[in-house]
C-alpha cells in the first residue's frame, strides 16, 4: 500500500504536519539544492579537468595514469565502510565540507607532481570521494522525502527535480574547465595524418600505444610549459576551494529536514554501520539488479573520456580540439539533466531509460563502422552521448533515492562503489584491448544492465498491483527493507 501524500491524516501518521510548510521553506529548500549543486560544480571544474589532463601533463613514468588508478581503487575500498561511518560521526553537511577539502590536496599536488605528492594526494581524495557522494545523495533524498511529506506531495517528484537541477549545474564543469584549459594551454600546431593512417590507426581500430612506443607520430607535439601548468593549477585550485566554502557558509544542516529523527529510527551501532554497505548488496535483491546499470554509468563516462576523445578526436584531428568537444558534450549533458526530469514526469521513467540506452547503442554501432574524417559528425555524437549520460547520472541517482528509502547511506555507497568499478573497467579495457572489441563488450553489458533495471520495474508492478510508468504511489520500498519494517 502506498502513502497518500495528499491526505493530512496519512501525513500525521508520519509525525509531521502539512500545515507548517510555507513559502520561506520552499525558498530555503531550493536554495539548498542550488548551493549543493554549485559546490560540486566548482570542485569538479577543477578535479575533472585536471584528471582529464593527467596522461598529458604527468606523462613521465606513467605517473598521471597511476594517480587516477589510485583514486578509483581507493574509492572502491572506501565505499565498503567509510560513508556510513563518516556520515554517522560528522553528519551530512560536515561530511560534505571535509571530503571536498580532501579533493583540494590533489589539485595542490600538481604544483610539484612527483610520486611522493601525487599518489598520497590521490589516496586521500579516494578516501573522501565515496562519503562525499553518499552525503550529497543522502542530503537531496532526505530533504525531498521530508519536504514531500510536509507539502503533501509525492517525494519522488521533488527528488527527481533535485537531481535534475544538481546535474544541470554540475555537468557545466566541462564548460568552465575547458574554457580555462583552452585559454591557458595554447593550441599546438596540428599534426597531419593521411587518410590511410587514419583508417588504420584511429576510430574503432585504435589501440593504445605501448610505453616504449615513444616515436608515435601522434605524440610529436610539445607539452605545455611549467608557467602554463602552474597557471592552470592555480586557477583550478581556486575553483576547488570555492566549492566546500560555499557549502560551509550557505548550506542548511540536514537536521532541518529530519536528519536527527531518521538517525534515531535507524538506531544502528558503529559495527552495524560498518557492515551496512556490504550487507545491503548481499541481502537486497533490487541492489543486485540495479548494480549492472550502475557499473554501466561508470563505463560510459570512462569510455567517453578515455577512448572517444583519443580515438576519434586526438588521433585523427589533434589534441587541441578535445576541449571543444567536451564543452559540447557537457552543454548537452547539463541541458538534458534538467529537461529530462520534466520529460520523465510526462512520459514515465521506463521510456526515458529506454531512450538513453538507444542513444548509447546508436552511437556505438555507428562509430564501429565510421571512419572519423568530418568534425561535424563528431560533435553530433558528443551531443548524443551527453544526452544519454544526463539520464544515467540524474535518474539512476534518483532511482536509488526512491527504491532505498530510509537506507540511503549504504545504498549510495554501493552506487559509488559500482560506478567506480565501471570507471576502472573502462580504463583497463581501453588500455589493453582494441577499441572495437571494447565497444562490442559495452553493447553486451548495456543490454544486460537494461534487463536488470526492467526486472525491478516488473517486480514493482506485481508487488503493488498497479504501478504507473512514472513511479509507484508513495515511492518504492526494496524487498529487504520492506520485510524488516
Amino acid at each position: 500500500m502506498g502513502v497518500d501524500y495528499g491526505n493530512d491524516a496519512a501525513i500525521a501518521e508520519k509525525g509531521v504536519s502539512p500545515k507548517t510548510w510555507g513559502k520561506q521553506d520552499d525558498i530555503r529548500m531550493w536554495k539548498n539544492v542550488v548551493v549543493v549543486s554549485l559546490g560540486f560544480m566548482f570542485l569538479f571544474t577543477a578535479f575533472q579537468n585536471m584528471a582529464a589532463l593527467q596522461s598529458s601533463l604527468n606523462e613521465s613514468e606513467g605517473i598521471g595514469v597511476y594517480t587516477l588508478a589510485t583514486i578509483y581503487a581507493t574509492i572502491i575500498l572506501s565505499c565498503f565502510f567509510l560513508p556510513t561511518l563518516i556520515i554517522k560521526k560528522l553528519k551530512v553537511k560536515n561530511s560534505l565540507v571535509l571530503c571536498q577539502f580532501m579533493y583540494t590536496l590533489y589539485i595542490a599536488a600538481q604544483f610539484y607532481p612527483k610520486w611522493g605528492t601525487l599518489i598520497p594526494a590521490a589516496f586521500i581524495l579516494g578516501l573522501g570521494a565515496a562519503p562525499m557522494w553518499s552525503a550529497k545523495c543522502t542530503y537531496l533524498s532526505q530533504m525531498g522525502t521530508y519536504a514531500g511529506r510536509m507539502k503533501g506531495v509525492n517525494p519522488e517528484i521533488l527528488i527527481n527535480r533535485f537531481f535534475g537541477i544538481f546535474f544541470m549545474l554540475f555537468q557545466t564543469w566541462g564548460i568552465w574547465g575547458n574554457i580555462v584549459s583552452v585559454t591557458v594551454l595554447k593550441p599546438e600546431e596540428e599534426f597531419n595524418m593521411t587518410q590511410d593512417e587514419i583508417n588504420l590507426m584511429c576510430g574503432a581500430n585504435y589501440i593504445v600505444p605501448k610505453a616504449d612506443d615513444d616515436k608515435s607520430d601522434s605524440d610529436t607535439t610539445s607539452g605545455p610549459s611549467k608557467a602554463q601548468i602552474y597557471t592552470l593549477a592555480g586557477i583550478y585550485l581556486c575553483f576547488a576551494v570555492i566549492g566546500p566554502l560555499l557549502i560551509f557558509f550557505f548550506l542548511d544542516p540536514l537536521s532541518n529536514y529530519g536528519e536527527d529523527e531518521r538517525r534515531e529510527q535507524e538506531g544502528k551501532s558503529g559495527i552495524q554501520l560498518l557492515m551496512a554497505t556490504f550487507s545491503h548488496f548481499i541481502n537486497n535483491k533490487y541492489q543486485m539488479l540495479i548494480t549492472p546499470l550502475t557499473i554501466w554509468s561508470g563505463i560510459e563516462q570512462g569510455w567517453f573520456g578515455a577512448s572517444f576523445t583519443v580515438a576519434y578526436i586526438k588521433c585523427p584531428i589533434g589534441i587541441q580540439y578535445i576541449g571543444y568537444f567536451i564543452i559540447v558534450y557537457a552543454s548537452a549533458d547539463a541541458f538534458c539533466s534538467v529537461t529530462f526530469g520534466y520529460l520523465l514526469k510526462k512520459i514515465g521513467r521506463v521510456p526515458v531509460f529506454t531512450m538513453a540506452a538507444v542513444l548509447n547503442l546508436v552511437v556505438i554501432f555507428i562509430l564501429l563502422e565510421w571512419t572519423p574524417t568530418t568534425h561535424s559528425y563528431l560533435y553530433l555524437f558528443a551531443v548524443m552521448w551527453g544526452m544519454a549520460d544526463a539520464v544515467w547520472q540524474t535518474q539512476i541517482n534518483a532511482f536509488y533515492g526512491v527504491i532505498f528509502v530510509g537506507n540511503e547511506e549504504p545504498a549510495f555507497a554501493n552506487y559509488r562503489l559500482w560506478e567506480s568499478i565501471g570507471f576502472l573497467a573502462a580504463y583497463l579495457l581501453s588500455n589493453n584491448l582494441q577499441l572495437k572489441v571494447f565497444m562490442y563488450l559495452m553493447v553486451a553489458w548495456l543490454l544486460a544492465s537494461y534487463i536488470g533495471y526492467t526486472v525491478i520495474e516488473v517486480l514493482e508492478r506485481k508487488r503493488t498491483g498497479s504501478c504507473s510508468v512514472y513511479a509507484c504511489t508513495g515511492g518504492v520500498v526494496a524487498p529487504k527493507e520492506q520485510e524488516e519494517k
